[in-house]
């Protein structure tokens, strides 16, 4: 009887942690403006995998030109993602977190495009 409570308090702890680390939870990505670079023209975005590890960035004075993005009119948010010749339907979620201290501004997953 310990053997079975102690195993199902250890997987529910895992689910646990595990979902707590997820920035956006049922998606691959999530993307935040963390800045400006050294010209203050010109932003810094980043795109973050569940572990918060960059895995891609663009610094621009439009994010929304440059091909990585795809943006809605104004008010503009992302609305796609284009990495790795994969795209990523874009949305903001209730559900994300942060990364390195900056809110994760929409969540992205692979709709099967």
């Amino acid at each position: 009887m310990f053997t079975k409570t102690f195993l199902l308090a250890v997987a529910a702890a895992t689910l646990f942690v595990a979902s707590a680390s997820a920035i956006c939870p049922g998606y691959n990505f999530g993307i935040t403006q963390t800045g400006t670079n050294t010209n203050p023209d010109y932003g810094v975005w980043q795109v973050f995998d569940d572990s918060c590890n960059v895995v891609d960035q663009v610094i621009a004075q439009n994010p929304c030109t440059v091909g990585v993005f795809d943006c809605s009119p104004s008010p503009i948010t992302f609305t796609g993602l284009h990495l790795g010749g994969l795209y990523y339907a874009c949305r903001p979620d209730v559900n994300s977190s942060s990364c390195n201290g900056h809110a994760i501004q929409v969540c992205c997953r692979n709709d099967g495009h």
